[in-house]
């Protein structure tokens, strides 16, 4: 039958479950091949299915609709509105939300029960009547109900694109495996020295208060160059756009242990696969970016001795990049270092000294003109004396390019003053910690490996 369309009202229940998403096209394939069901009332003139076409015809202004009414009994319009829904393409927040409400339809339905058997008998019927309700398998359910219970905020992230359920899946059972095994897990400091390192992950590095921080300088591990441990993953991932979700996420924390007046320096190396090189660095940066960074500059590191490259196609990389980011543009920053102790001096290259051996107003391995020109954020050996000594590749555990002290060094300088603390969440061989002795600075690393 035909009702008149100002006499209809989107069920209340409706909006609690489901947003009307997607109107327009809707309104666009409605206006070209009309109406192809008719919507369905309970007595109340309210929808119980077709509220998506139901807000569509409205704002077509049509007058009239054709309409099925549908006997509601009291206490299942949810229930009626899920089943309605059950072929439309959802949300993991609207699966959520029909998960809740099914589970606890169900589980009153069956009541319950106290032997271990039968609980756990019951729950796997449960949710195998929830899933079929709801249009998926149960497999994605079990791991949507594990996610939603364990860490509800990455819905919102599943629903972005920003995570996948199997990636926020494992994620999350790394973190609890972190959790269980704490007590396990030893820290060491060194006495007499501000220096600790916690052997563990630092996605989550609880141990840090919030802005404890004053400098990050840090290289995790880079895309598809070698197998990394299996308990850390990164870096092993099957494509490197997982590489990218999975490391700017694993790097979240980092935001909340460094201070407003902090700096965040972050090397990473590009990858070719099949010929194509990925962008990979450049990628994580804009999703750091999303998280709320500034990138206040790009760095290029050259290479004096760079890995040289088997491909008779293609050029050798000869360099990679360090990023600057910040939280805030009020951090601190000192541009016009003039002054190092004898324990810091570097050893420059005799074109660096006057005469009588003292250093000149040129732009040292460390020093910025003094003369008021900024450094610029080219880095070659006039600036910092990079050489990277030939590693053993094959090693479990070892970074294929452990950076140089010296590299380490000025980015140390200009964004932190001495006692104050700088991390290394991927530490490695340690090179961070022992520039920060050298340079009378507070250390803390992460390293799932032992030091």
């Amino acid at each position: 039958m035909k009702v008149k369309v100002s006499s209809l009202k989107h069920h209340p229940k409706n909006k609690e479950i489901y947003t009307l998403s997607s109107i327009e096209e809707l309104m666009e394939s409605i206006s070209e091949v009309g109406l192809l069901q008719p919507l369905i009332i309970d007595s109340r003139h309210q929808v119980i299915s077709g509220n998506r076409r139901f807000e569509s015809i409205k704002r077509l202004e049509w007058e009239e609709v054709e309409v099925e009414v549908k006997d509601v009994k009291e206490g299942e319009e949810e229930l009626l509105l899920i089943h309605f829904n059950k072929q439309r393409i959802k949300s993991f927040k609207e699966l959520i939300n029909e998960y809740v409400i099914l589970d606890e339809y169900y589980r009153k339905g069956q009541g319950r029960r106290t032997d271990l058997t039968s609980v756990q008998s019951n729950r796997s019927s449960s949710r195998d009547r929830v899933s079929k309700e709801m249009g998926i398998s149960s497999s994605q359910l079990q791991r949507l109900i594990f996610i939603y219970k364990h860490h509800p905020d990455h819905i919102e992230l599943l629903d972005k694109g920003i995570l996948t359920v199997n990636q926020s899946y494992l994620q999350i059972q790394r973190e609890l495996k972190e959790k269980e095994s704490k007590p396990n897990n030893k820290s060491k400091t060194i006495k007499n020295s501000s220096w600790r390192f916690y052997q563990k992950s630092s996605h989550n590095m609880s141990e840090l208060k919030d802005g404890e921080v004053q400098t990050i300088f840090t290289s995790p591990p880079y895309w598809n160059k070698r197998k990394y441990s299996e308990e850390e993953g990164l870096g092993n991932e099957k494509t490197s756009e997982e590489f990218v979700i999975n490391l700017s996420e694993h790097l979240r924390d980092c935001k909340r242990v460094l201070n407003d007046r902090g700096s965040f320096f972050l090397n990473l190396g590009d990858t070719f696969y099949n010929g194509n090189l990925l962008n990979v660095p450049h990628r994580v940066i804009l999703k750091l970016q999303e998280q709320g960074w500034i990138l206040r500059n790009t760095i290029i590191w050259s290479k004096t001795n760079p890995k040289p490259s088997s491909s008779k196609s293609n050029l050798t990389p000869s360099y990679e990049f360090i990023f600057n980011l910040i939280k805030s543009m009020e951090y601190d920053y000192y541009p016009t270092l003039t002054k190092l102790s004898d324990k810091t001096k570097p050893s420059l290259p005799p074109r660096h000294r006057s005469v009588n051996g003292e250093y000149s107003n040129s732009i040292s391995p460390y020093l910025p003109n003094i003369k008021g020109k900024n450094m610029g954020d080219y880095w070659n050996e006039d600036i910092v004396r990079t050489s990277v000594a030939n590693q053993k590749l094959n090693i479990e555990g070892e970074h294929p390019a452990p950076f140089p002290e010296e590299i380490i060094t000025l980015p140390i300088l200009q964004t932190s003053k001495e006692s104050e603390l700088v991390l290394d969440p991927f530490m490695g061989s340690g090179t961070t910690g022992r520039v920060c002795d050298k340079l009378g600075r507070s250390f803390v690393g992460y390293d799932l490996k032992g030091y």
